[in-house]
């Protein structure tokens, strides 16, 4: 988004909430703007106005720019299944494909749930013996990717750039002084 565009917003806000913005001063609006406009640099201004839209319509009071990415991304991505559903689609596709049918197992689930089941393994799972074990096991994995990837769809792409740059620059620098 531009700084036009998040000025724009801001003034939304302003008009939805008028208590909290009465004795903003140019300064503060201008912080705001420039705060506001970097966080929310990597969301189209159709997609910021639902996601604004939807906080005002379920919140008595004004957003913070968290409250804000966590709306964009219920407008942008789908709710997860919940770890239940997906352990579901587990023991379907393996009651449907079984041991042999991999690929066709593995393409007939979502990803999130593909994922866990690749980190568990196809093959393991359909072997197993103890399922319980193997559904307390998957709910583990599946239920830590889930908040990974809700954490991670909440940060704006410039962050997660600086922070991969970081992380990478620290393990290359780490090695180095480890050798």
């Amino acid at each position: 988004m531009t700084q036009k565009e998040t000025a724009y917003l801001l003034s939304i806000l302003r008009a939805a909430y008028p208590r909290f913005y009465y004795d903003v001063s140019p300064d503060d609006l201008k912080i705001s703007v420039d705060t506001w406009t970097v966080m929310l640099s990597d969301t189209s201004i159709e997609i910021a106005t639902v996601a604004l839209q939807r906080l005002i319509a379920t919140s008595k009071f004004p957003p913070t720019i968290a409250e804000m990415r966590e709306s964009i991304s219920a407008v942008i991505h789908p709710a997860l299944p919940d770890s239940g559903d997906a352990w579901g689609e587990v023991i379907k596709a393996i009651g449907q494909y079984g041991y042999y049918r991999t690929e066709e197992a593995l393409a007939s689930m979502r990803e999130p749930v593909r994922l866990a089941v690749k980190r568990m393994g196809w093959r393991e799972l359909c072997m197993s013996e103890n399922g319980m074990a193997d559904r307390a096991h998957f709910l583990r994995i599946y239920e830590t990717m889930e908040k990974r990837t809700k954490e991670e769809n909440l940060l704006p792409v410039a962050l997660k750039d600086a922070i991969a740059t970081i992380g990478q620059s620290m393990n290359v620098r780490g090695f180095v002084e480890m050798t």
